[in-house]
């Protein structure tokens, strides 16, 4: 019996750690988000106006839909992160309920939530021997995770949670490639409109 109540203890630690962690993360990503879709809209959309003022005639049409669509992607892959993150923390009790159930029935979950946690503060060292950021191996095992919960309708919370968080990165990566992109666009327009 004592075996069992310090299992159903670790269980709910683990819960408890997990769930905390999360929110935290889901509320510091959605900040950073929020930045990034900030920063590429002055960017970008500073690279949109330079871009109308530089163009005339068929080319201002053409850059009026393609600089629409970049400034768009540019800023709409961050601020849908952000809104997905922020939705997360008051999705918590049901998050806590589905994990529980989740590590109470598979041992690999129990494992993954305990590899994925512990990694907070610290970063593994990918093929080529560089630091990999905690973010990126934190997306991994929050996709290893969704995956051994599966498609369980029963589970949904949890792993709509765990889609969230593993798209995270991409979303991020695309604002900020995007941000570039438009940054150097907004330099050779500056250029053209110039001379």
């Amino acid at each position: 019996m004592d075996g069992a109540s310090s299992s159903a203890g670790d269980v709910d630690r683990l819960v408890d750690v997990a769930v905390g962690a999360v929110a935290r993360l889901a509320r510091r990503g959605s900040v950073l988000t929020t930045g990034v879709a900030l920063v590429a809209a002055v960017i970008v959309g500073g690279a949109y106006l330079i871009g109308i003022a530089a163009f005339t005639g068929g080319d201002r049409t053409i850059w009026l839909v393609a600089g629409g669509l970049l400034l768009a992607a540019a800023v709409g892959a961050p601020l849908l992160a952000s809104v997905r993150l922020r939705g997360i923390p008051r999705r918590a009790t049901a998050l806590s309920s589905e994990l529980r159930a989740l590590l109470g029935r598979s041992e690999e979950a129990k494992r993954v939530v305990v590899e994925t946690f512990d990694r907070e503060s610290t970063a593994d060292s990918g093929p080529t021997g560089r630091q990999v950021p905690a973010i990126v191996v934190q997306g991994q095992q929050f996709s290893r995770l969704r995956t051994i919960a599966g498609s369980s309708g029963e589970l949904a919370t949890l792993i709509a949670t765990l889609r969230r968080l593993a798209t995270l990165p991409g979303l991020v990566a695309i604002g900020i490639a995007l941000t570039g992109v438009g940054a150097v666009l907004g330099f050779v327009f500056f250029l053209i409109w110039i001379f």
